[in-house]
């Protein structure tokens, strides 16, 4: 058996001390107290949860060794919204945190203005209320009553509200007309009602069955052709117009 040199020993036995000595000296300077903490969203700078960034912000003050940033990186990833998080030492005194942001295609709101949640794959997970614009000026607001959230969280998202986020976010453009989206289902076996309110048209678009993308923009541009030719914006009265698979009903 091959014997090992005496000084290969002493050093692998003393390389951990100076590892740990050298440590504890950086964690001492102050050169590498924490002055600037920069946060980069991979996926929408705006919709970076404020609670991380408050968090974030506590961190200042402290060195950049002292931290564990495994354990750190753990810890944030539990907000709802973030994907991924990943932290990065730039010396002499910077902290960076690239945050990847959950995709989503639409924000479920009831009605009743309490709660809101985030659509994550097949779930809702709660938003909280000083991050709600920030996604609202990205992404779809569906309203539905309190009821139909909450079997939305604890079942998951059915194939109907598959459909209406679908036929939402088909509008494109033209959402921007829209004051909002309401939808209620209380029903697993019929579509349910998907209402567009168009306040500057005075109109209402009742969806009462799955229709093709091209039905829903077409009834849009109907309501919009019809305030042209009746000057409706006159009116008090909403005008409805019931959209079905074999054509659209004015009400």
């Amino acid at each position: 058996m091959r014997r090992i040199p005496i000084g290969v020993k002493l050093t692998v036995m003393i390389l951990p001390l100076v590892v740990f000595l050298v440590f504890i000296t950086l964690r001492s300077l102050p050169q590498f107290n924490i002055t600037t903490i920069k946060v980069v969203a991979v996926n929408g700078k705006e919709k970076v949860p404020s609670s991380l960034k408050e968090h974030l912000a506590t961190f200042v003050g402290r060195s950049l060794f002292e931290l564990n940033f495994n354990h750190l990186e753990r810890e944030l990833e539990s907000y709802p919204t973030i994907a991924s998080l990943e932290l990065k030492r730039t010396l002499p005194s910077s902290l960076v945190a690239t945050v990847s942001l959950v995709e989503s295609p639409a924000l479920v709101q009831t009605n009743d203005g309490k709660e809101t949640y985030l659509v994550a794959e097949n779930t809702l997970v709660r938003l909280p209320g000083e991050d709600i614009d920030a996604w609202k000026k990205e992404v779809v607001t569906i309203l539905v009553p309190p009821s139909y959230a909450q079997m939305l969280r604890v079942y998951g998202l059915d194939r109907s509200f598959h459909q209406v986020m679908e036929l939402a976010n088909s509008l494109g453009e033209k959402t921007t007309l829209i004051t909002s989206i309401k939808y209620d289902n209380n029903s697993s076996n019929s579509f349910g009602k998907m209402v567009l309110e168009i306040s500057s048209l005075n109109a209402q678009i009742w969806v009462r069955e799955p229709v093709g993308t091209a039905q829903i923009q077409a009834a849009v541009a109907l309501a919009q052709q019809d305030q042209k030719d009746t000057l409706s914006f006159l009116s008090s009265e909403d005008k409805r117009y019931d959209l079905y698979r074999e054509g659209l009903v004015r009400r």
